[in-house]
């Protein structure tokens, strides 16, 4: 996650998906290996338009793995929201699973890794 939070910040962009999108997405999102960690955080980075993406595992990944990137920030507000299961900023409030044309749409993934992880911001 970027330090420096973009225009509008304050105003949260993640949200809880509805329960028909929930029912939508595949089954099998789920974070099961630090390499899983590192692709879900790098394609996030990507999709917030990192130019520069930095990767630190510790060991086998189980220790440490840290993902830094000079993409658009989130909010505290926003990040809060986004480890919670079933959330996203890559939807509007009624588009479809099929509209999504970003990399790091999961859904699930960042509340996965948030379950087994310990954060440090």
């Amino acid at each position: 996650m970027s330090e420096t939070p973009g225009p509008g910040a304050d105003a949260a962009r993640v949200r809880r998906l509805d329960d028909a999108t929930v029912a939508s997405v595949a089954a099998g999102e789920v974070v099961t290996r630090p390499a899983d960690v590192v692709v879900e955080l790098v394609e996030n980075a990507l999709d917030a338009g990192a130019a520069r993406v930095d990767v630190d595992i510790v060991g086998d990944g189980t220790e440490r793995v840290r993902v830094s990137d000079d993409g658009r920030g989130m909010s505290r507000v926003d990040a809060e929201i986004a480890v919670e299961r079933h959330t996203t900023s890559k939807l509007a409030g009624d588009e479809s699973l099929a509209a999504v044309d970003t990399l790091g749409f999961r859904g699930e993934a960042l509340g996965s890794v948030a379950t087994a992880a310990t954060s440090n911001w």
